[in-house]
């Protein structure tokens, strides 16, 4: 099926955006990629901000998509919450530009949070702390603000993740399987033991 003009932009956007950022990403950029001139992208997306809360909006509903089936495989919040971290960490390449893009947009959005109308990522957010609540209704988590516990998590598993193509280069295949394999076990240590 061949893409349309608009969602091949949006694409696109989204792989730029995730590599270079709003800042180091273009409208230019994006037209170029696609083909198609400044004029027929402005036509779609009426400006850079347009563009990047489409992006953001996409990203955002991919979260959330991930949260749901995540619910439906159990009803339980550590196992919920474990399978969330464990399926962004091992992402593919669509996932994976999501999580950068959401890594982005909590660190670099300084300048942009004074105008920002619509926070996209608040409802992956949200949904993450509801978990953890729903935990603590039944024991678990009980030590932890449920904010901060879940900005620590995803801190630790986005740097982890973003972080993944150097040590590719810094350690063996097998050295990097284990130092996943390691990873994971904190992580499971971290959300099964509170």
């Amino acid at each position: 099926m061949k893409l349309k003009t608009k969602d091949k932009l949006l694409n696109t956007a989204t792989i730029l955006f995730s590599k270079n950022g709003f800042y180091g990403t273009s409208i230019n950029d994006v037209a170029a990629e696609v083909s198609v001139s400044k004029q027929g992208l402005l036509h779609h997306f009426p400006s850079k901000e347009k563009l990047y809360a489409a992006v953001l909006a996409q990203a955002a509903n991919h979260l959330i998509d991930l949260i749901t089936e995540i619910k439906t495989e159990s009803d339980d919040a550590q196992t919920q919450l474990f399978a969330l971290f464990e399926k962004m960490i091992r992402a593919d390449e669509e996932r994976l530009r999501v999580i950068i893009l959401l890594m982005r947009e909590l660190l670099d959005n300084r300048e942009r949070a004074e105008q920002a109308n619509k926070w996209f990522l608040r409802p992956f957010l949200d949904e993450i702390v509801a978990i953890v609540d729903s935990g603590q209704q039944k024991g678990d988590f009980v030590e932890h603000s449920p904010l901060a516990f879940v900005y620590h998590l995803l801190g630790a598993t986005q740097y982890y993740v973003v972080s993944r193509p150097t040590l590719d280069k810094l350690y063996t295949r097998e050295e990097r399987k284990l130092h996943e394999q390691q990873h994971m076990a904190m992580l499971r240590g971290i959300i099964f033991d509170t």
